[in-house]
């Protein structure tokens, strides 16, 4: 049996709260215990729209599941549902439009080398030992646009007696609540500069980034081109890593807060499976999205860089809708999703798309609607789905195969579904771009391209570096 207790918490910033847990002062020890799974790793994981209504911060594994191979969504979805449907909520709060959470990700290949990600699985997903979460407007007894903010801890009671579980879950909620309170007077500057401090310094780069590596990726790129103009590829999603050392040692939770402030309107993450290694990014490709009995989902494909002036700003957005080579890599993925989803559902797709804006880039965007058959669950959906060719490329299995043969590196989470979902079958899955891995005093940054028969070279290099700068800029480097 899962014993969930829920209740409203300080109004103090999740990512605050998970700074305090991870680095708490005082009460670490406690804090430390709180935050540690069964299996004896801590664990954290962090998921936020910044300009949307939700967020989560969770540590700790009261359930987790792993897998690997061709079957690792279907080895941990079923398990995963189990759980949740049978998960006992305690929830003083009354109604709730959320409950017990399962949290994790998929790696892009359904296998991923050891040496290079030695904290991370195939598949892993959690349900969290505890979980701060910020809702807006979605209580029903909320006002509109109001923030409420939940505690969640969660234990696997077993055969003890209820009133030791539930007395063991108060202890708990305790701990957290002392950390919301700590956090709270820091939350507001922990968005900026001043609680965070400077995020370190690149004092050395390795790998990836010496004068001869545009000669290499501009050549790699020309491969993959040549394949696709002869007919054996339609389209090929090619990623070039830059390996980094710094000074001091990046500090996953700075960046993340950094590039929540930057990028309100990505999905910000970090996964920290708690075995020295934390992936973090801001995403902007949502994979799906299941609320209400519906599933928003959309494609997100070609890329132009933004203008330093309003009017070369407008231009270069002009030239993007202009541009066949970017119209045919963005049509090629709504194609795809089409596909992937016939027989699932009844799926709206406008006829034309939107033009997406962030900070550094416009994106073309089609965004879809979905009303699911039913039984199609979330984590089925996001089976069915990944990768699209936003990531992937078609046809899928010459793709991936040219991806194994042409990236000299193991992408490991990078380009993978990440995300949640709760009791009521809810929840979201993102694809992780811009994104990158620490390890220690190492990063390693992640970036790819579309290439179809117009790509052209030179231009694909250009739009990689662009794509690096979220988390170099996160870094304190031009």
């Amino acid at each position: 049996m899962l014993a969930v207790s829920e209740r409203a918490a300080s109004s103090a910033d999740p990512l605050a709260v998970l700074e305090k847990l991870i680095r708490p002062v005082p009460g670490r020890k406690d804090a430390e215990r709180l935050s540690r799974g069964r299996d004896g790793e801590e664990s954290h994981f962090y998921w936020e729209h910044p300009a949307g209504g939700f967020a989560l911060a969770a540590g700790g594994r009261a359930l987790g599941w792993q897998a690997s191979g061709p079957g690792r969504f279907g080895s941990v979805r079923a398990p995963i549902e189990a759980a949740l449907a049978e998960a006992e909520a305690w929830a003083p709060l009354g109604e709730l439009p959320l409950g017990v959470y399962a949290v994790g990700g998929f790696s892009f290949f359904d296998r991923l080398s050891e040496e290079a990600w030695p904290g991370f699985e195939p598949a892993d997903m959690a349900l969290p030992a505890w979980a701060v979460i910020r809702l807006t407007g979605r209580l029903s007894d909320s006002s509109h646009g109001e923030d409420t903010h939940l505690l969640v801890q969660t234990c696997v009671a077993a055969e003890e007696d209820p009133a030791q579980v539930r007395a063991r879950i108060e202890a708990g909620l305790t701990r957290l609540r002392d950390a919301g309170a700590r956090a709270l007077a820091a939350s507001a500057a922990a968005l900026g500069e001043g609680a965070f401090g400077g995020a370190g310094a690149v004092t050395r780069v390795e790998g990836r980034f010496p004068p001869e590596a545009r000669a290499q990726w501009t050549g790699v790129v020309r491969t993959a081109r040549d394949a696709i103009r002869a007919g054996r590829l339609r389209k090929v999603v090619l990623a070039r890593a830059l390996d980094l050392v710094c000074t001091p040692s990046p500090d996953p939770l700075k960046l993340l807060a950094r590039l929540r402030t930057a990028y309100p309107e990505c999905v910000c993450f970090l996964a920290d499976p708690g075995r020295g290694q934390a992936y973090l990014g801001a995403t902007p490709e949502r994979l799906a999205r299941m609320e209400g009995g519906r599933v928003s989902l959309g494609a997100l494909a070609g890329t132009f860089p933004r203008g330093a002036t309003p009017e070369a700003d407008a231009a270069l957005r002009r030239l993007m809708l202009e541009s066949p080579k970017e119209r045919e890599e963005h049509a090629i993925v709504v194609e795809a999703i089409r596909s992937a989803l016939e027989g699932y559902g009844r799926l709206e797709v406008p006829e034309e798309p939107e033009v997406r804006a962030l900070k550094n880039v416009w994106h073309l965007f089609t965004p879809m609607t979905l009303a699911p058959a039913a039984g199609l669950s979330l984590l089925s959906l996001v089976d069915r789905l990944h990768p699209t060719p936003a990531v992937g490329g078609l046809p899928q299995a010459a793709a991936l195969d040219a991806i194994r043969r042409l990236e000299n590196f193991d992408r490991g989470w990078y380009g993978g579904p990440l995300g949640w979902l709760n009791a009521r079958g809810e929840g979201e899955f993102a694809v992780t771009l811009r994104s990158g891995v620490v390890t220690g005093s190492r990063m390693r940054l992640f970036a790819g391209g579309g290439i179809v028969a117009e790509s052209d070279p030179e231009r694909e290099f250009e739009e990689t570096r662009i794509k690096f700068q979220p988390l170099l800029d996160a870094l304190g480097q031009e």
